[in-house]
């Protein structure tokens, strides 16, 4: 009779802890699909990436499905699948920022030669709109749709100052600030915008001469950051291969695990502090 009772107890148990398991995995995955869309949504909207979330996030899943049991089932090794399992959780938020980045610096370079083609076109007699709708119809993106969003707003009734300010907002960078400060000033006191765009235009193309001569200054010191980070891993998988045995503790055993944990830690720590030395800002 005690026998009975102690299974039932204990599947009564299972069962409790199945269902309280199932509820909060449905609520964390309601809570993850719901980030992941907005997300999703906020960031292709300021890409002007026309693509559908929803298919964003089942090839997500899939992925964040598939490659943890396929490392499972090729290497046998719970961590590993663990850890791929984390990394591809957290890589759209990284291919997401690496995205907005890229743009952002494409923009930067495209700024200059904008603005000199805007001064140019105002010098030869158009106001600042038409010259705005004339730099948009022949430029190229990632700026071009940037302006056309400006204008955009200008048609719906948003005050030009207040466009602009919009548009310092998308693109963070100080060279979009100093645009925005040149023609609001202008617009406010007078002043010939032709001129002060062109001044600004000469001086953002040297700032981008001299960014770039530090790039490339620094990046030596970069690739000895990656390349550090990178030692430590390939040599591990190395062991692993030729020496299994010796290696079999550390993906076996906890105190295996917190070293891996501690080497984790240390590597990032170094990998960015090599990036903050060689990251000069101008």
């Amino acid at each position: 009779m005690q026998v009975w009772l102690i299974a039932i107890t204990a599947f009564a148990a299972m069962v409790l802890a199945g269902l309280y398991a199932t509820r909060e995995g449905e609520a964390f995955l309601g809570r993850y699909h719901q980030a992941f869309m907005e997300q999703a949504r906020v960031n292709l909207a300021d890409m002007f990436l026309f693509i559908d979330p929803r298919q964003l996030y089942i090839a997500n899943i899939a992925i964040l499905v598939a490659v943890p049991l396929l490392l499972w089932a090729i290497t046998g090794k719970l961590l590993i699948a663990a850890l791929a399992a984390v990394a591809l959780a957290v890589l759209p938020k990284k291919i997401y920022r690496w995205l907005k980045q890229r743009r952002i610096n494409k923009i930067q370079e495209q700024l200059p030669d904008a603005l000199m083609m805007l001064s140019g076109t105002m010098k030869a007699g158009l106001g600042f709109t038409p010259a705005l709708e004339s730099l948009v119809k022949d430029g190229y993106p990632p700026l071009a749709q940037e302006l056309a969003l400006v204008l955009r707003e200008q048609h719906l009734g948003v005050k030009t100052e207040e466009a602009l300010e919009h548009f310092a907002e998308r693109v963070p960078i100080i060279d979009a600030k100093l645009f925005v400060s040149a023609v609001s000033i202008s617009r406010d006191v007078g002043g010939n915008l032709a001129e002060s765009l062109k001044t600004l235009a000469e001086t953002l193309r040297r700032r981008l001469i001299m960014e770039n001569k530090v790039k490339a200054l620094t990046s030596q010191g970069k690739l000895q950051g990656i390349v550090m980070a990178l030692l430590p891993v390939v040599i591990a998988g190395y062991l692993a291969m030729m020496y299994p045995e010796t290696m079999e503790p550390m993906f076996n055993t906890w105190l295996g695990y917190a070293v891996i944990g501690v080497c984790i830690l240390l590597e990032y720590i170094g990998y960015k502090m090599c990036v903050k030395i060689m990251t000069i800002d101008i």
